[in-house]
């Protein structure tokens, strides 16, 4: 087991001021050989989810819920562990849609209060562009 755990990633993350788990830049630069900058959110008032990634399942739906202009309920709110904005020092790597858009990432614990936190969702789920295949 010992193997796992060094080799899992679990030492780039981190712990926000209330105990839940915190996405750091070394976890991104880790995975996706890249140098971005993600800053915890606050409120949730004023994002725009024009792309977000929800880092488990329940964060993945209240993704798609805030995205199809829905509100959240209380019950919703209560929650989201953590709401982080990511934004790409090179716009050039991101989809030509987003380029300079914020991705919001979305952690959020099940009503059981449980954390299934998926990183590999960042990999797969991110707007990065991918090198056109040259003939």
């Amino acid at each position: 087991m010992k193997e796992f755990w060094l080799s899992c990633g679990h030492h780039l993350t981190d712990r926000n001021a209330g105990g839940g788990p915190l996405v750091t830049d070394e976890f991104v630069k880790s995975y996706l050989a890249r140098a971005e900058l993600i800053k915890p959110v606050t409120e949730m008032g004023d994002v725009s989810f024009n792309w977000y990634l929800g880092l488990d399942a329940v964060g993945a739906q209240i993704g798609d819920t805030l995205w199809n202009g829905s509100s959240l309920d209380q019950r919703g709110q209560a929650s989201v562990v953590g709401l982080y904005q990511l934004k790409f020092e090179d716009p050039t790597v991101v989809a030509k849609n987003i380029r300079s858009e914020p991705v919001y990432l979305i952690l959020a614990m099940t009503p059981d209060k449980a954390l299934h936190m998926k990183p590999q969702n960042l990999l797969t789920g991110l707007p990065i562009r991918h090198p056109e295949p040259v003939n």
